[in-house]
């Protein structure tokens, strides 16, 4: 079953219905042990604060917009594998690094998690990653 994301518009609707209900950014903040400074940035949109994301029981999430349809979205995952496969189809990292134009050794930071995408991610088919917001799963541990 595909995760269901919500865009930056539906975070704000559940923030601002829960922090209403709540009696405002002060209670909110009271009732989840909250710095009422980070309810308030996360309300002005100055930040996302981890903190008020997983008291209104979501996660924040990176999605990158494949170039030829923006519509689809892969996860951190996918843009790795296509990495990977195209370092494999480039018989190796030093010459995948000369098609990036990036060092060898960044390349390898991005490959092991140190750096972020953005050197390689048009030229692997992706655009600038987007913020979506998921439910957080709940474990069954019945």
């Amino acid at each position: 079953m595909p995760e269901k994301l919500m865009d930056c518009t539906r975070f704000c609707g559940i923030m601002n219905r829960a922090i209403r209900v709540a009696g405002g950014a002060a209670a909110f903040a009271r009732q989840h042990n909250i710095p009422v400074q980070a309810v308030r940035d996360t309300q002005n949109l100055r930040g996302f604060s981890p903190d008020v994301v997983a008291a209104l029981g979501l996660v924040q999430v990176l999605r990158y917009p494949l170039t030829g349809d923006p519509q689809k979205l892969a996860t951190g995952k996918d843009v790795q594998e296509k990495l990977n496969n195209f370092i494999r189809d480039c018989k190796s990292q030093r010459a995948a690094a000369q098609i990036f134009g990036i060092h060898e050794s960044h390349l390898s930071n991005i490959q092991n998690g140190l750096r972020g995408f953005a050197p390689v991610l048009s030229m692997l088919g992706f655009s600038t990653p987007v913020r979506r917001f998921c439910f957080q799963k709940v474990e069954n541990h019945g």
